[in-house]
């Protein structure tokens, strides 16, 4: 081959390359995510490994989008959105846009563990009520050893701030008990956009009617999206337990300090797990976990979850072909414009019959 003819495949070689890599497409699609560790309440991390089980035929989808500069788009129309399964189109039967409202449960971690006062809880569940949209309902659960319903689900921001300002603290922690009343009482007939914001360590320590496998399997199951708000008070609990040590005294008459064992909710593993914990029930509902420390990220937490669930679609579809119990079915969104940022479910599994 003569010489130029060797550089002009090259520069067609070069020209078809340079052509794909910058080919623009005219939609976007949802991508598989890697995990991510819990953020900070001001920080921006998406979580988006879920999971969905269902026991009907309709496998509904919560749906985020935003624009390349992470601003959330809520002008979209169900004509714009594809669903796919398993690369397969299904037909969109549910639509609900940015605008149709919300049923949320606030749970409100009262156990005397917690880091932050009563007042400093109190007021930041406010704020997070205040910023909601009036037509959102609101349903608050204080729990320390048990859970106390202190309002129905209600738009009446009266009777929320009554409610709120009856949380009082206490001992002991049921945070699944607590899960198992917000999922099946409070949230279980309710049909529409739903969620479930919790402020807690996650540290169960004294559930009696539900556990953690119970309220997994609830959580995967139904279609409301979870936001924990977690502190952590290993290190509070630790001083603690150095502060009540008892001294005694060996065979040689000399002081030393004795701790006891220590128990249910005071292990570092009961942390480690309570955090793996919220991390599941927070990626397999579409919701993400928020890290908070201080007054100050409490509210900035509360105040990004009121804003993201004013800007959340849902999608709903019946699938093409039977569903197979345990049987793991892909999942993808498609938006018919381009460079977006699209955060949804991944998978869903049929629980077994």
């Amino acid at each position: 081959m003569k010489p130029h003819a060797v550089f002009i495949v090259i520069l067609a070689l070069l020209c078809s390359a340079a052509g794909q890599s910058g080919r623009q497409t005219s939609y976007s699609e949802s991508t598989t995510r890697i995990k991510s560790k819990p953020v900070e309440a001001d920080g921006s991390v998406n979580k988006n490994d879920d999971t969905i089980r269902v026991e009907t035929d309709l496998v509904t989808v919560p749906v985020r989008v935003t624009s390349k500069n992470l601003k959330p788009l809520t002008d979209l129309k169900q004509s714009e959105f594809r669903v796919f399964e398993n690369g397969e189109e299904q037909k969109i039967a549910y639509f609900s846009s940015v605008d149709q409202p919300f049923t949320v449960a606030l749970l409100l971690d009262m156990s005397y563990s917690t880091v932050f006062k009563l007042d400093e809880i109190q007021a930041a569940a406010m704020l997070f009520v205040a910023q909601l949209k009036l037509n959102d309902k609101v349903t608050v659960i204080a729990f320390d050893e048990k859970p106390r319903v202190l309002c129905q689900p209600t738009t009446d921001r009266r009777v929320l701030k009554l409610a709120i300002e009856a949380a009082k603290t206490g001992s002991g922690t049921s945070v699944f008990d607590s899960l198992d009343v917000a999922l099946i009482k409070q949230l279980g007939d309710i049909r529409g956009r739903k969620a479930i914001v919790m402020l807690s360590d996650g540290v169960d320590t004294s559930s009696a009617k539900s556990s953690k496998k119970e309220i997994l399997s609830l959580i995967e199951e139904d279609d409301v999206l979870v936001y924990p708000l977690r502190y952590d008070t290993y290190d509070d609990v630790r001083k603690n337990r150095r502060k009540d040590a008892q001294v005694r005294y060996d065979e040689d008459d000399k002081p030393y300090i004795y701790e006891e064992p220590p128990k249910r909710g005071e292990r570092e593993t009961d942390y480690t797990e309570a955090r793996e914990f919220l991390d599941t029930i927070a990626d397999s509902s579409g919701g993400r976990v928020f890290k908070v420390s201080s007054t100050t990220n409490l509210n900035i937490a509360f105040t990004k979850i009121a804003e993201e669930l004013r800007k959340t679609y849902s999608l709903g579809y019946y699938p093409s072909e039977e569903r197979r119990p345990g049987v793991t079915y892909t999942l993808k969104v498609r938006i018919y414009r381009p460079n977006l940022n699209i955060r949804t479910r991944e998978t869903f599994v049929r629980k077994p019959e």
